[in-house]
């Protein structure tokens, strides 16, 4: 299914007003109720969207993505708008947005919503596309841009429309030392471990640390109210940096592929209560991966 067969082009605007994150949603949901025929609540979908934002604080890199589910909504509508100049929206976004795609979702669209936005985000993660279409001059221009581009839907969601790419990896040889920096830096309780050549090898486990430097007798005590020593922490801080980590990492817990369906990994996640999972390409080289987390975040409340 081509993107641009979903779209609407009387719901895609080049003339919007407002100055301000409210303003801009305000403006583009009056102008859609004209076109849609039927009483919309602006001030309450505003409110809404800019609730759910607020409260997911999902950075905006110039293209802003405000959605609302209601049971009022008949269908999924998507609202295109092309601003004039650009505007920061939230405190936490990366760039100011030149484009607003927001979406009213019915009860039983949310399917192709999470579809539809995935290759919307395919499309703009590439240099230029972005720009391409916040230069527009009309709605049928827009459409255009994106017909060209041939920027299809796909018939399901897949692991490449939830991982997440640019996250912190260890190699082999790497200390201990590096590893819990990566750990400190970032958010994720397991890291991937690669070779020289980029393919995936294992991953290390921050518990997995952890339990290495305690005594193993501990783990058999059924009290441990009497443990205060800090003395397993004094030993990491005195042999970080000499131990690696190929002597501390195991085999991937699960790994898949790109195009491998949401309800495959996330059925297999939950199964054997994995939390992170790796994505690879068929010569095995890391890509990205999935958090539990991300399901919730890019599925549940996306």
């Amino acid at each position: 299914m081509k993107l641009v067969s979903i779209l609407n082009e009387e719901l895609i605007f080049t003339n919007v007003n407002g100055v301000s994150r409210s303003g801009i949603y305000a403006d583009m949901l009056k102008k859609a109720q004209a076109v849609l025929g039927s009483q919309l609540d602006v001030d309450r979908i505003v409110s809404g969207m800019l609730e759910r934002e607020d409260t997911l604080q999902i950075p905006y890199e110039g293209c802003a993505m405000p959605h609302l589910r209601a049971p009022e909504f008949d269908d999924l509508y998507i609202i295109v708008g092309v601003l004039p100049k650009p505007v920061h929206f939230k405190e936490c976004d990366v760039a100011p947005c030149s484009l607003v795609v927001m979406s009213l979702i019915s009860s039983d669209t949310s399917d192709l919503y999470l579809k539809s936005l995935s290759a919307m985000v395919r499309y703009l993660s590439q240099p230029g596309n972005l720009e391409k279409l916040s230069g527009v001059k009309n709605a049928a221009e827009f459409l255009e841009v994106l017909r060209e581009a041939n920027v299809t839907v796909r018939s399901n969601l897949v692991a490449e429309d939830v991982m997440v790419t640019g996250k912190s990896v260890l190699h082999e040889d790497d200390t201990l030392s590096t590893a819990l920096d990566c750990f400190s830096r970032g958010d994720s309780s397991t890291i991937p471990v690669l070779d020289s050549n980029g393919r995936l090898v294992g991953e290390l486990a921050a518990m997995d640390i952890l339990k290495s430097f305690i005594p193993e007798y501990i783990f058999r005590m059924e009290n441990l109210d009497f443990l205060t020593s800090f003395e397993p922490f004094n030993r990491i801080f005195q042999e970080e940096n000499q131990h690696v980590v190929r002597d501390y990492m195991r085999t991937p817990s699960l790994t898949v592929h790109p195009e491998t369906p949401l309800i495959q990994f996330t059925v297999k996640m939950v199964k054997n209560e994995v939390r992170t999972c790796f994505v690879i390409d068929a010569d095995n080289k890391y890509i990205g991966e999935i958090m539990v987390k991300y399901i919730v975040k890019k599925v549940l409340r996306g």
